[in-house]
């Protein structure tokens, strides 16, 4: 009696165990992926995987110069105002607020310098971080 309840709980162990991950899925979460991820981190570390990507197509041969600058600079935009607003939303060491300009460039991502109304970098103008 006392082995056919120990075995019993044994395969609830076990089917649980392998049963967690599908459980995960079905609420809608991917298994190992933290609750505390923002939609902005999101959208910079999808941003980023997607540059890779298309950095490794380039390589293989899959995509023609052109069409990698063009996703290049689709998906770089969207990395750079990630984390442009998040960047934003981080509070400041000595309680200021962030100011209006960017800390990198919207084109070439290069830092900027406080007062820069052009990329050092690249040339194109800075534009202001909206409020």
């Amino acid at each position: 009696m006392t082995i056919t309840i120990l075995s019993w709980v044994g395969v609830a162990v076990v089917a649980l165990f392998v049963g967690w991950p599908l459980l995960q899925a079905r609420i809608g979460r991917e298994p190992g992926d933290p609750d505390t991820v923002s939609p902005l981190e999101r959208q910079k570390r999808e941003a980023l995987a997607a540059i890779k990507e298309a950095e490794f197509d380039r390589t293989m041969g899959k995509l023609s110069e052109d069409d990698f600058a063009a996703l290049i600079g689709r998906y770089r935009g969207h990395a750079l105002a990630a984390i442009a607003a998040l960047d934003a939303a981080r509070p400041r060491k000595g309680g200021r607020s962030p100011g209006k300009e960017p800390a990198y460039c919207w084109a070439c991502g290069a830092k900027l310098s406080a007062p820069a109304k052009f990329c050092g970098a690249c040339g194109k103008a800075v534009r202001a971080r909206a409020a």
